[in-house]
């Protein structure tokens, strides 16, 4: 296989869950030519992986928000892209999007081999599918799995990988020997936000800001930490709100104030990770980091962290109404019963195992 080309246009947890694909793909074809077509948001995930030769910014997204300031550009632009990626000739397309859009595409441009996944009969441009519903009772790696199996791959370790770029490394040592750390001094990262995908319902996967400010200071008390408050630039005012419960001289708020990258560098220090179901925790994982994780609506069996479950605390309740994010369909929850049942002794009890 030649020219091997790799389909995620989503977020920055599904993309760190196909990156067991990619290592597959190139120990099985180590002299292939492997693009990664992806949004660019998470460029930075992605970009400094050894596996990956090219990556490939095209997503619905793009093109929809180009097509409603100009039908001519969006024309232009769509046409390039089928031009650039018809030039490469690719030899096999495994496609992880779950839309028909990209495998008419790859059809169009006479990508022979076309492996993906058949949900909702969106299949019907793919050479090799599988029948999928939703994602459900086992974890979205293994059934990334199960789709290279049908290419006939077994070797598959489902660990998930993340490569640092160097000028982020460097930015993210000058920035921790800014804060003037006592040797040895614990590092604990917050991630109290998360689920901008679900737009209005992202309170919906949230555990209560109070909860982690208590658990916070019960850590800075018991262990002298550092913590730090990760979050993009729509949590700043809740950023704000968790430092000043916090309220402690070693709270470092960078909540909207990193790239992904500089994120993933300040991350890749840290002790411990504690956060919500996001993009940063599977970050965290990627960087075999030690994470306690927070689950409410979502299914840990099949969102959460991947890897040894000796480094990966996932906190969740069963309570009959969980999981209620089922067939990629975003719940409209009031309550939140499934997160306030887990309180801040869950989480403390989980510092403690890890430490």
């Amino acid at each position: 296989m030649d020219k091997i080309l790799v389909v995620n246009p989503f977020g920055a947890g599904d993309v760190l869950f196909s990156t067991p694909v990619v290592r597959a793909l190139k120990q099985r074809y180590p002299d292939s030519f492997i693009g990664y077509l992806c949004n660019r948001e998470v460029e930075a995930l992605l970009k400094e992986n050894p596996a990956i030769d090219e990556l490939f910014f095209y997503t619905r997204g793009d093109f929809k928000k180009i097509r409603r300031k100009s039908y001519i550009r969006y024309v232009k632009t769509f046409f390039k892209a089928l031009n650039t990626l018809r030039a490469r000739k690719f030899d096999l397309v495994v496609d992880l999007s779950l839309v028909n859009q990209y495998s008419f595409i790859f059809w169009l441009i006479g990508i022979k081999k076309r492996f993906g996944f058949d949900y909702k009969k969106r299949g019907r441009f793919l050479t090799d599918k599988i029948l999928v519903n939703s994602f459900k009772h086992k974890h979205v790696v293994k059934f990334y799995r199960d789709l290279l199996f049908k290419l006939g791959i077994s070797d598959f370790k489902e660990e998930t990988q993340l490569f640092l770029a160097d000028f982020n490394k460097q930015w993210g040592d000058s920035f921790w020997e800014k804060q003037n750390l006592a040797d040895g001094q614990l590092l604990v990262g917050l991630a109290a936000f998360g689920g901008a995908s679900w737009g209005q319902n992202a309170a919906s996967k949230q555990w209560p800001l109070e909860r982690f400010a208590r658990v916070a200071k019960r850590i800075i008390e018991r262990y002298q930490a550092k913590i730090i408050i990760f979050g993009t630039a729509q949590d700043k005012e809740s950023g704000n709100t968790l430092e000043k419960a916090i309220d402690d001289e070693n709270v470092i708020n960078v909540t909207g104030q990193t790239t992904l990258g500089q994120l993933a560098a300040l991350i890749s220090r840290l002790n411990i990770f504690i956060g919500n179901d996001s993009g940063p925790l599977h970050i965290a994982c990627a960087l075999k980091i030690k994470t306690i994780s927070i689950f409410g609506p979502v299914d840990h069996r099949v969102y959460g962290p991947v890897g040894d479950r000796q480094r990966n605390v996932m906190l969740y309740k069963d309570i009959n109404c969980r999981p209620c994010y089922k067939n990629f369909k975003t719940p409209d929850c009031k309550t939140m019963n499934c997160l306030l049942a887990i309180s801040e002794n869950d989480v403390w009890k989980a510092v403690e195992t890890l430490l």
